[in-house]
């Protein structure tokens, strides 16, 4: 019986032996992929430093002139002025903006909060991220420059990575939701536009057909009827974009110029020049005073047509670009 269980125990051996030699070539055979892969990979990374290391001292050089051009503001007390400063940019200047102060009143919307809740622990790590570059680099100072893709690995080492995802993501959400917002409210406009078309297109169609039957020859006649019918409607939905572009003027400039009055009379009151708001927020010169600034504002928006002119429009520049970026992700998300 003992020799027979050793037989056993001695082919169970063996074949276990045998089964596990392919696992090991198995394991063998996955490394030396994944060493191949890394091969392929480090010139791109390499591409990848040398593109970090060639940003790198424009990106420093910016935010050198954006933390000078902050400091000089100081003696004029920025976070005071600020809102009131907003506030009337949104009064003269918001209705050019439409996708810009839509954007940002679906955030408003959202909870501007939550925004700045994700925001700040992004400033968080980035700052915690900084501190320890610069004091990588400065003992690196002497004994040589350090590239910038060194100086990304060791801000990597300082940041939470759980807190960036949760905030990046918290972000991303709410960026779709915008999104979400602004392609319903612009689609609502397209189909208002729509049906202004149809409503017009009968009266339209009577009196176009007959001139159009008279100008074009008999074998392009099968074009005029879809042709009217979609002419109207783009006219239509022309009409509602106009409409569309007057709303948001009229709400830019009273958003505007109520941020303006009330954040005024509160910077007043921080920098110790009145005692208390001398216009009440309920009160009814309040609301006159809003009323008759958010006037002053559209007229003088629709006096430019809702644009901006020379130099104003070099002046908001990245507002424009910031413009142009919201309506394409409309259009593409």
């Amino acid at each position: 019986f003992k020799n027979v269980m050793a037989q056993h125990y001695n082919r169970g051996m063996a074949e276990a032996t045998e089964k596990k030699t392919p696992k090991k070539e198995e394991k063998k055979n996955v490394s030396g992929d994944v060493g191949k892969i890394a091969e392929q990979i480090l010139p791109y990374m390499q591409r990848v430093g040398e593109v970090c290391d060639a940003m790198a001292p424009h990106v420093v050089k910016g935010m050198r002139l954006l933390d000078a051009a902050w400091l000089r503001l100081q003696p004029y007390k920025p976070k005071e002025w600020g809102p009131a400063l907003f506030g009337l940019i949104l009064v003269f200047f918001g209705g050019t903006f439409l996708s810009t102060v839509a954007a940002a009143e679906a955030v408003r919307m959202i909870g501007f909060k939550n925004v700045m809740v994700h925001v700040n622990k992004l400033w968080d790590n980035y700052k915690a991220g900084s501190s320890a570059a610069k004091k990588d680099m400065d003992e690196k100072e002497s004994k040589g420059k350090s590239s910038a893709f060194e100086v990304y690995l060791v801000m990597m080492k300082a940041v939470d990575p759980n807190e960036v995802i949760e905030a990046m993501s918290g972000l991303y959400q709410i960026l779709l939701a915008v999104i979400a917002t602004l392609r319903l409210k612009f689609a609502a406009a397209v189909t208002l536009g729509c049906s202004i078309g149809d409503m017009f297109h009968a009266s339209i169609h009577v009196h176009a057909r007959p001139l159009l039957e008279k100008n074009i020859s008999p074998e392009y006649h099968k074009w005029i009827d879809p042709g009217i019918k979609y002419s109207s409607q783009a006219v239509g939905v022309f009409l509602a974009w106009i409409l569309q572009r007057i709303m948001s003027a009229i709400h830019c400039s009273l958003r505007g110029a109520f941020l303006f009055v009330s954040s005024s009379q509160d910077a007043l009151v921080k920098l110790g020049y009145i005692s208390s708001p001398v216009l009440e927020k309920d009160s009814t010169l309040f609301s006159g005073a809003v009323m008759l600034l958010a006037l002053i504002g559209f007229l003088s928006q629709a006096s430019y047509g809702f644009g901006l002119p020379f130099p104003l429009n070099l002046l908001f520049l990245p507002v424009y670009v910031l413009e142009f970026v919201i309506t394409q992700m409309i259009g593409s998300v």
